[in-house]
């Protein structure tokens, strides 16, 4: 994949429509809404079309929700509140325009009208008023209307049953059928909804129908004649709740994201037949999604755009590239080859991905942005690597040799940059690569550690346009990533009363929405939330107070709160992410009995627990989160993968990773993550970090720097190649 083109469209949730080499698409600048035609290879405009219109925000950005629909030499658009256009194709003149408001007596819903119109026949249809309005598709003319009362958010939807065309149509508090050439109501569903939010496009399948709605409201599928409409079952409250966003139905399951926007969503697959969820994975907000050749194209809340396997068996992502900052409510559009993807301030983006692009410019944008890769769990999305090593290994296609300075920092990979930190002259430098092994440029930040064991520890984190790091002596630093220029930079010493450790300070910054989670271990606060645009502080832990211990934070989600979990010099700890509040410690001197105050290796999260684990003969031990996340329950605790430094990776209910005998050696172990049970514990080379891609595992002896090709299994450590 790589972005061939991006541009400005002035802010709005309108999607974009695409023909015969035309990008259309609508946003609002300066209380003017203007209707785009762009160059698809492009992006450059070919014409546009503006009328005055205010932005009327409302607990959002505002702006054109609706997106242009074309028949043929016209374009058809809607306004949230009520400015109908025809416009010709070619140049953007218009053919007619109405004012639903002044000619109709329609009222807008409380977020203004967001259905896109709908072209059956000679007929334009909005969902516009109470129950639907159709206009003549070449004059404007009135053909019917149903009432004038507030309205849903979907788009009509058309059917056919028994020969003759139907709608069906998502209004303010039901489903409704309609026929479509005259605008009769034949059945109604009843379906409240909070705020009446019926906004997600209903699904039609033969004679079924699937609505859904946010808000707690659930999902339901539907039965339907010409006639009548019969339930075949509904979920309330735990299935499938489509606040924005419609699902998509593939081979007999819906995929589509469950939850409320502003993080809290999780992409699901359902069971269309039964309503039973199949599986569901957190991690992109409440996004948006679209399908093609079987393959989900998914754009997340933060303007990740993520490809996965259409399966109900497990969610499969096979690729992740973040081509979008901000707020992406929007559902992308893949067309010819190119995917399009907007966000609410109204940048949009056109992507290629057509099959066969250079391999090269695809691996450039498979994303590692952070420590321990995107989920901060060492896990990679990378599909079709070896099996099997030639002899000698792989081919080694360049190398940086001594100009990197002291330290221990690993990698980040964004968008065909690689960067790193190292020490020179005491001094932290940041490096930026490009995929060849070329130096784009370099960034002094300040002094680094030279205390025990000099030199860098970070990763840098990459979030969208910005990298943030974290100095071993407790500065925390943010960067253009794209430039290096430095935006701001918070020195923990001085502002929170961070305590040296005996190595430094050795935590990755974690990024949770507009928050930078850092652990200074200061006498203020053990742990605090900087704002990631200014670096101004958000909250500070108040309850608790504890050294800092070379670990890095991890975040979880439980019934719809979002849960920091990690390890400070004696206390595993579970702060709530939005105020800083401790939800809860426990000591490792309870968990272990004797402890050396010695926690690199970070959390570890899967299925509803969480792992916590150290070296020198501590251990680890696994906690049972609640539904709500406020309780944390141990489980059990094994002493055999007392993991030192190269953390440990939870794959299909096993824990793998190495242990520690002596700092200088130490087995490759895996273990049960229900029970705790060790499956093997196996000497190869030495301990050292572990990764994960493609049903192998990638272990790195730390003493020699052999690399090791592992096959994936709880049967035995079972080394193809090294």
């Amino acid at each position: 994949a790589e972005v061939l083109w991006k541009t400005g469209v002035g802010t709005g949730f309108s999607s974009m429509s695409v023909v015969n080499g035309r990008v259309y698409t609508m946003g609002n600048i300066k209380d003017t809404d203007i209707v785009y035609c762009l160059d698809a290879k492009t992006g450059k405009e070919i014409w546009k079309y503006s009328y005055p219109s205010p932005l009327d925000a409302k607990n959002y950005e505002g702006g054109p929700n609706a997106t242009p629909t074309i028949d043929g030499n016209r374009v058809y658009t809607l306004s949230k509140l009520g400015m109908a256009f025809c416009l010709n194709v070619e140049n953007g003149s218009v053919i007619w325009s109405k004012d639903f408001n002044k000619d109709f007596g329609i009222k807008s819903p409380n977020w203004g009208l967001a259905g896109s119109p709908l072209i059956v026949d000679d007929l334009v249809i909005f969902n516009a008023g109470t129950t639907g309005i159709a206009l003549n598709k070449m004059d404007g003319s009135l053909k019917w209307q149903n009432g004038s009362d507030e309205s849903g958010y979907a788009t009509p939807l058309p059917f056919t049953l028994d020969g003759k065309k139907y709608l069906a149509l998502f209004t303010a508090k039901s489903l409704a059928g309609l026929l479509a050439a005259t605008g009769e109501v034949k059945w109604e569903f009843p379906w409240k909804t909070s705020y009446n939010v019926n906004a997600a496009d209903p699904i039609v399948t033969g004679d079924k129908i699937f609505i859904s709605s946010g808000y707690n409201r659930g999902s339901a599928l539907l039965k339907v004649t010409p006639d009548s409409v019969t339930q075949i079952w509904q979920n309330e409250k735990n299935a499938m709740r489509n606040q924005c966003n419609s699902s998509i139905l593939i081979n007999g399951y819906a995929y589509g994201f469950d939850g409320q926007v502003g993080g809290k969503g999780k992409l699901t697959c359902l069971e269309l037949e039964t309503g039973q969820v199949k599986w569901a994975q957190d991690g992109m907000g409440t996004g948006s999604l679209t399908a093609a050749d079987g393959k989900l194209i998914i754009l997340s809340e933060k303007g990740m755009l993520v490809m996965a396997e259409a399966l109900p068996d497990a969610y499969k992502e096979i690729s992740s590239l973040q081509i979008l900052s901000g707020k992406c409510w929007t559902t992308p559009v893949i067309a010819e080859g190119r995917i399009y993807a907007r966000n609410a301030a109204g940048d949009l983006v056109c992507v290629d991905v057509k099959s066969g692009s250079d391999a090269k410019a695809s691996s450039a944008k498979n994303s590692w942005p952070q420590f321990r890769g995107p989920s901060r769990d060492g896990k990679s999305a990378e599909t079709g690597l070896l099996k099997k090593w030639p002899e000698g290994g792989p081919k080694m296609l360049w190398s940086v040799e001594n100009k990197l300075g002291t330290g221990y920092s690993s990698l980040a990979i964004v968008d065909g940059l690689i960067y790193t930190v190292g020490m020179i002259e005491n001094q932290g430098i940041l490096f930026a690569f490009d995929l060849d092994g070329n130096l784009k440029w370099e960034k002094n930040y300040g002094p680094e550690w030279t205390g025990s064991k000099k030199g860098t520890r970070t990763t840098p984190t990459i979030d969208g346009d910005r990298l943030y790091l974290i100095s071993g002596n407790a500065k925390v630093v943010c960067f253009d990533k794209n430039t290096g220029q430095q935006i701001w930079a918070v020195d923990g010493k001085e502002k929170f009363g961070s305590k040296d450790t005996k190595w430094g300070i050795s935590e990755n910054a974690l990024i949770v929405d507009d928050k930078v989670i850092f652990t200074p271990g200061g006498e203020k606060a053990s742990m605090v939330a900087l704002n990631k645009n200014d670096g101004q502080t958000v909250w500070m832990t108040s309850d608790f107070s504890d050294c800092s211990s070379y670990s890095s934070p991890i975040l979880i989600e439980r019934g719809g709160k979002k849960i920091i979990v990690t390890q400070t010099d004696g206390y595993v700890l579970a702060v709530d992410a939005e105020n800083g509040k401790l939800i809860f410690k426990e000591t490792f001197a309870d968990i272990f009995g004797a402890h050396k105050n010695i926690n690199p290796p970070i959390p570890v999260s899967y299925k509803d627990c969480v792992y916590i684990v150290s070296g020198y003969d501590d251990g680890g031990v696994m906690y049972n989160i609640s539904d709500d996340g406020t309780v944390f329950t141990r489980k059990w605790v094994d002493k055999t993968l007392d993991n030192h430094h190269g953390g440990v990776i939870a794959l299909d209910g096993y824990l793998y990773g190495s242990n520690w005998l002596s700092n200088s050696k130490g087995n490759w172990v895996c273990i049960d993550w229900e029970t705790g049970k060790v499956m093997y514990e196996t000497a190869w080379q030495n301990k050292g970090p572990i990764l994960y891609a493609d049903g192998m595992f990638y272990c790195y002896d730390e003493k020699d720097g052999v690399l090791g090709l592992v096959r994936a299994t709880p049967e035995k450590f079972d080394v193809v190649s090294s």
